[in-house]
């Protein structure tokens, strides 16, 4: 399928060195923490009337969670200006509004073209982001490059431009098919034939190296990422050195913007030269780390405010209300690796709903994390116990780092700002809406949800803008008679601090369970 092509619509250079550039001032423009937080943060709609669908159906709903939840980090920030900067900067030897640029594809012999752009320019654009395998690295490459269109006519000049192209290497560890990779992907995109032009049985990937410099050249990629580029295999592609040497002339060749995307296994392919080392991280790489745990009471890191948010993604009539110690069993069953943690909460509450017991407990998790999840046990037990010896047997895991190097921390607040404000128009519910807009109205975030309750059930008729405005004439609720309920009608109503929720399904577990909550205290403390 063809990637939709638009006509180029130019904006005011926002730099000075990037007036009269048509490749880049047909981008969007240039994302402040703010706007990126906007445009990456992902989170799936729930309603009421989602909510009291059959189990069945419910199941389907909730997929929302594995692909249209995403909560942007600073790491997503850094990559998405990253990114950004690559692309710009890589367009500004290649400007399609000069005569030498013309020029330039003018050459009939393609090796000759190849040589002469060897050493045309500054050295090529190169950066790498590094992490653990389930981390969110590639969710996060594709959500930026998503920012773009990625096929833009520019009529005037007959050209059309692939603002960024993504490969991933292939399974068999064959750079020769990493190549042919990069020619399916342009077909792709582009509704082209370059891989039956170019691509013979006998060719060999230092060949196909010049085919790549000339396609890219006649098509101004501005960024080439190419994904999981651990699969690359010594035997396979020749040893260590070949690899290194494929890539040196790749960056000098095409002399495009390259993003390395893999996990931690991809340093023993960059990391045995100095030469290759350094053009790894010419641009500045990433190490994009997994969630990490306050070490602080009371104090939210990444990875409470991340499963905070993920908990609240439920799709039980009653939903269940978060506690420290359900927090604390998927970080031992997760590791802080986000898409494990996806995937489990995803899970369990498919069997929460399936056994018609809709409450997602520490026995239920477990069981879940035995029964379906066993083939992590091993890498999450390695992570569990920290030990180095244990990590480094498998390869797509990563030690913790003790120095990582410190990005923009005023991002944490500018998502959470975003968060607030999504509630105002991601979810259906009336009543989330109202609690918002009480908020912003200066209304304590304590007091908020209790006015909107009693606001909502007095005047069910009211829209959004009449709810607030009859805040003032709310009355003070009348007691309800008690009614007699059939014992299988009854659904359970959980609320914060909740025995049922606290309590734990092991009878040995129950007494320290209920002490660390606070209910059980210690009659020595007060003798």
């Amino acid at each position: 399928m063809m990637t939709r092509l638009i006509t180029a619509r130019y904006i005011d250079a926002e730099l000075e060195e990037y007036s009269g550039h048509p490749l880049i001032n047909a981008l969007p423009p240039i994302n402040s923490a703010d706007q990126i937080a906007k445009l990456l943060f992902r989170y799936p709609k729930i309603t009421k009337e989602e909510r009291a669908l059959p189990s069945h159906i419910r199941r389907h709903a909730m997929m929302r969670i594995l692909d249209k939840f995403l909560y942007p980090t600073k790491y997503h920030s850094e990559l998405e200006q990253t990114i950004s900067c690559m692309i710009r900067s890589g367009y500004l030897s290649r400007n399609i509004a000069d005569k030498s640029f013309v020029e330039s594809l003018s050459a009939v012999d393609r090796v000759k073209a190849v040589n002469k752009r060897r050493n045309a320019g500054n050295e090529a654009l190169v950066s790498s982001v590094i992490g653990c395998s389930g981390s969110g690295k590639s969710t996060a490459v594709e959500a930026i490059l998503d920012c773009y269109e990625q096929a833009i006519l520019h009529p005037e000049y007959q050209h059309v431009q692939l603002v960024w192209l993504k490969l991933e290497c292939p399974h068999d560890g064959s750079v020769k098919s990493l190549c042919i990779n990069f020619f399916r992907a342009v077909d792709k995109a582009l509704n082209t034939d370059y891989e039956d032009t170019y691509v013979k049985s006998r060719s060999s990937a230092e060949s196909l190296l010049g085919d790549i410099a000339r396609v890219s050249a006649l098509h101004s990629i501005g960024i080439l990422v190419i994904d999981e580029i651990q699969h690359l295999d010594e035997f396979k592609s020749g040893g260590s050195e070949r690899i290194i040497n494929f890539f040196v002339a790749l960056t000098n060749v095409i002399k495009i913007p390259v993003l390395f995307v893999g996990t931690p296994k991809a340093r023993e392919i960059f990391n045995p030269t100095m030469r290759s080392s350094r053009r790894m991280a010419q641009f500045g790489g990433l190490s994009w780390e997994r969630f990490s745990r306050s070490e602080i009471a009371e104090q939210s890191g990444g990875w409470e405010k991340f499963f905070s948010l993920l908990w609240k993604l439920q799709w039980f009539e009653t939903p269940v209300p978060l506690t420290e110690e359900i927090r604390d069993v998927f970080w031992e069953y997760t590791q802080g690796i986000a898409h494990i943690a996806v995937v489990l909460f995803y899970l369990c509450q498919v069997r929460a709903v399936v056994v018609g017991k809709e409450i997602i407990n520490k026995k239920l998790v477990k069981k879940v994390y035995d029964d379906k999840l066993s083939i992590v046990h091993p890498m999450i037990n390695a992570l569990r116990s920290g030990r180095k010896e244990e990590i480094e047997k498998f390869k797509d895991l990563d030690l913790p780092l003790k120095e990582v190097v410190i990005l923009d921390s005023g991002f944490e607040r500018v998502v959470e700002d975003v968060i607030e404000t999504e509630e105002l128009f991601e979810s259906d519910d009336r009543l989330s809406q109202l609690v918002a807009l009480l908020k912003k109205l200066n209304i304590g975030s304590d007091i908020a949800p209790i006015i909107a309750k009693q606001a909502v059930e007095q005047f069910p008729e009211e829209d959004l803008l009449g709810l607030v405005a009859r805040v003032k004439e709310l009355k003070d609720p009348k007691p309800k008679k008690k009614k007699r309920r059939d014992v299988a009608s009854y659904t359970p109503v959980y609320i914060a601090g909740d025995l049922r929720v606290l309590r734990d399904d092991d009878p040995e577990a129950n007494y320290e369970v209920l002490r660390r909550s606070g209910v059980i205290v210690e009659l020595s403390d007060y003798l």
